[in-house]
């Protein structure tokens, strides 16, 4: 597991990498910072590695701070369960998430997800490139995006990624389960996984 952290911590090093290359090439543009918390407003999962780092990060918080992102992820899945089970829902709704602090903080900040240290910046992925991903809050929609380094810089990250993904399941007794939220993993896993695969999107 030694290995496997060092590699997860190697490849978030290069987004972060990733992502400052795209705050010096956008300035102002980009919204990000603490107190922008939009994109922690959306549901969305998590893989099992990332799960594992915020489950060990817990551990390493004082009884108190990790008590109350307990409370606040059980709350979490219970609206999550009444949503899911509302056949009339429509819309995806918009549900803070359990580690999002007062003033707009991540209280898990050294153990967020990939996926969270990827938000923001134009995102690209290489199993579907017909389309570049961008935060509404720092592009517009239509607004063409011109970076020769962007495809290649995301290509590259996105194998790693998804290698490690594979490299980190293929050992774990997930018994079919590839993905979880950041509340269930604040959780250690005690609650089953509420959702339908279909209705949420993962990285």
């Amino acid at each position: 597991m030694q290995e496997i952290k060092r590699k997860y911590f190697d490849i978030t090093n290069l987004v972060q990498n990733e992502f400052d290359r795209n705050l010096q090439k956008y300035g102002d543009k980009m919204q990000c910072r603490r107190g922008c918390s939009q994109c922690c407003h959306q549901i969305f999962r998590i893989t099992l590695l990332d799960a594992r780092i915020i489950e060990e990060h817990m551990r390493s918080l004082p009884l108190d701070a990790a008590e109350v992102l307990r409370a606040k992820a059980q709350n979490y899945l219970e609206v999550m369960d009444k949503v899911i089970s509302d056949e009339e829902f429509s819309e995806r709704p918009k549900i803070a998430c359990p580690a999002l602090g007062e003033e707009g903080e991540c209280t898990i900040y050294q153990a967020r997800p990939v996926i969270c240290r990827r938000f923001g910046m134009p995102m690209y992925d290489y199993k579907k490139p017909e389309k570049i991903h961008a935060c509404e809050l720092n592009f517009k929609q239509g607004e063409e995006i011109t970076d020769d380094e962007l495809i290649p810089n995301q290509t590259a990250i996105g194998m790693k990624w998804d290698e490690l993904k594979e490299e980190f399941n293929s050992v774990q007794n997930s018994n079919g389960k590839n993905f979880t939220t950041i509340a269930e993993a604040i959780l250690s896993g005690s609650k089953p996984y509420p959702f339908n695969r279909g209705q949420l999107p993962s990285k």
